[in-house]
């Protein structure tokens, strides 16, 4: 596995392409690369889930998503997955600028960053 490669959605539209992409097979029958990209647009879409709580009842994350969180820590015991990929806080931050109705030009130049650094990862 490619230890830079990170994902981070462009849009709502695009992170559900994504998870729905993953949701077509079992999360552990999915290649590394379609893993992270439909994990990383979990964490876009519902950025209140953390991975560490996903079998907490009180997690709050749905039965649906759970096989994902499972494979997520079953990848990264194994060394698949780095830490910035079983965390994607870049994704989870977009996801919630994404929802923003005026933010500021901080946020918009970080979300610019984010998209840049994203890309330049995301291809090869």
């Amino acid at each position: 596995m490619d230890e830079a490669f990170i994902h981070v959605p462009h849009s709502t539209r695009a992170a559900g392409a994504e998870l729905r992409r993953g949701f077509q097979s079992s999360p552990s029958a999915l290649p590394d690369r379609d893993f992270i990209r439909a994990w990383s647009s979990i964490a876009y879409l519902f950025p209140g889930l953390h991975p560490d709580g996903f079998a907490d009842g009180e997690g709050g994350w749905p039965r649906v998503l759970q096989p994902f969180a499972e494979e997520a820590w079953r990848r990264a015991q194994l060394g698949i997955l780095t830490d910035a990929q079983l965390y994607p806080s870049d994704a989870q931050w977009a996801g919630i600028y994404d929802q923003l109705r005026m933010p500021t030009l901080v946020e918009g130049i970080r979300r610019l960053d984010i998209s840049v650094m994203s890309d330049q990862f995301s291809h090869g």
